[in-house]
């Protein structure tokens, strides 16, 4: 069987799992594997960004062959218009189906609906994984031991979109933590971007003028759609027309978002997810990059060189008064890693509320016939949300006691007060942590919750 016709088998099936089946059936196919690998892995760039116009062939050359000769894109031997040349000789000189595996392998898209995560359930560690920095939760001890260092770098926690910004040869690829592409053309961030010289910036998108909650979903939106124009997808154009008239103009919306940087490592370093290099030369090594720029959509977060645990925390309440959900305490002199590591600490508010428990919501998937989210409100009905977070043992108990648990009350995990899409109040970042049955027979209002939020902002509890 052809990898085309493996392809379209799998793009034709809807269901993950089912995907997941057929693609195990081909394990043992090597020319398949080598394909995935090159449209999948970071590691491997041909820098050709539209393909060229083709007539495919009745040749015998194979597949095979035809892929071993990209290399000489990959690696740089032929650039430019011979690297253009090279791709459109291979095109022409391949039968249909193998052209159009040579095309998913250059625009680095199977087009199949799977991406490297179940891929790699069949081959693993096939796709290596994107490597990401994150930060440990708050801990007093981390935090004050982070000080100890010396001064330490108190910045913005921005709860942006999370982005990658890969810059070879000026070209410029985003992608996901997860590693899924971030398909952004014609977005202003991108051409200033593109003038760095070789780097990867670990950043977030963020929208001028916009709330972070809302760009958020806005920049999913223009991801998708852009990702579906760049396909010439049917319908496409009329996603365009919806996404304005919901929003804003398009390219308005591309043009409001900015590149919030904290940190830049060498490409080297990416690709072996570590950098030996610390932290305050490689924020410095930022801000000078950013600095040669006359840029408008770049920026680096806010940050406040903190020498005392004082100051930290006192960074940390100036952030949530201007509506921020927090700051990251980081050291000086910690290095990168593919990991959560110690030399950075979340500051970031947590709180504990009661609610009443007024309904229930079924899940989807494996949880279809389980309940995976629970709707509660405050006593006043002024505050409403939907905690998640909650364990298969425990939906299955509030499935089968879901008329003994209405009206009964939930303690739910937040990160304080936020407003939904109607301008009503709820939780930010609600999570389930226990039902309060026999404990306590009243939710908290929306004035307990607001004193509740003061008295975290003020630190006696995190």
């Amino acid at each position: 069987m052809s990898v085309k016709q493996i392809f379209d088998e799998i793009a034709n099936e809807s269901s993950t799992n089912k995907k997941i089946e057929i693609l195990s059936k081909y394990k043992t196919d090597n020319l398949l594997k080598d394909v995935l690998y090159l449209a999948n892995s970071n590691r491997i760039k041909f820098y050709i960004k539209q393909i060229p116009t083709y007539i495919p062939s009745n040749s015998e050359i194979s597949l095979r062959t035809q892929i071993d000769r990209l290399s000489d894109i990959s690696d740089r031997i032929v650039t430019g218009h011979q690297a253009i040349e090279l791709l459109s000789t291979l095109l022409s000189d391949s039968i249909a189906d193998d052209a159009y595996i040579i095309e998913r392998i250059i625009e680095k898209d199977c087009k199949i609906g799977m991406g490297t995560s179940n891929i790699n359930k069949v081959f693993p560690k096939l796709i290596e994984d994107t490597p990401y920095m994150g930060a440990r939760a708050f801990d007093e001890k981390l935090a004050k031991k982070i000080i100890e260092d010396g001064p330490a770098y108190s910045q913005i926690k921005m709860d942006g979109r999370y982005c990658n910004a890969i810059i070879t040869n000026n070209e410029v690829d985003l992608e996901s933590r997860q590693g899924e592409p971030t398909v952004l053309t014609g977005a202003k961030f991108l051409t200033e971007l593109s003038q760095l010289s070789d780097c990867v910036l670990n950043g977030e998108l963020t929208m001028e003028g916009v709330s972070r909650y809302e760009s958020n979903g806005i920049i999913a939106s223009l991801i998708s759609i852009n990702k579906k124009l760049q396909d010439h997808e049917a319908g496409a154009s009329k996603e365009v027309k919806e996404f304005e008239r919901d929003h804003m103009p398009f390219k308005k919306a591309l043009d409001s978002i900015i590149f919030t940087a904290w940190d830049v490592i060498s490409i080297e370093e990416y690709l072996n997810a570590k950098s030996d290099v610390i932290y305050e030369i490689r924020f410095d090594n930022l801000i000078n990059r950013l600095a040669t720029l006359n840029a408008t959509h770049l920026r680096i977060v806010s940050t406040r060189l903190v020498d005392s645990y004082d100051w930290a925390i006192l960074h940390f309440q100036d952030a949530l008064k201007n509506g921020e959900e927090g700051t990251i305490l980081k050291s000086r002199l910690g290095t990168w890693k593919d990991t959560k590591p110690n030399s950075q600490v979340k500051m970031k508010l947590e709180m504990d509320v009661d609610l009443k428990i007024v309904g229930f919501n079924f899940g989807t998937g494996k949880n279809l016939n389980l309940i995976s989210s629970i709707s509660a409100e405050s006593s006043d009905g002024k505050v409403f949300t939907k905690p998640t977070g909650i364990s298969e043992k425990m939906m299955t108990y509030i499935t089968a006691n879901q008329e003994k648990l209405l009206g009964t009350i939930l303690e739910v995990k937040c990160s304080g007060l936020s407003h939904n899409s109607d301008g009503n109040y709820s939780l930010l970042h609600p999570v389930f942590k226990a039902l309060r049955i026999g404990e306590k027979d009243e939710a908290d209002s929306l004035e307990a919750i607001k004193y509740i939020e003061d008295m975290v902002k003020g630190l006696k509890v995190v």
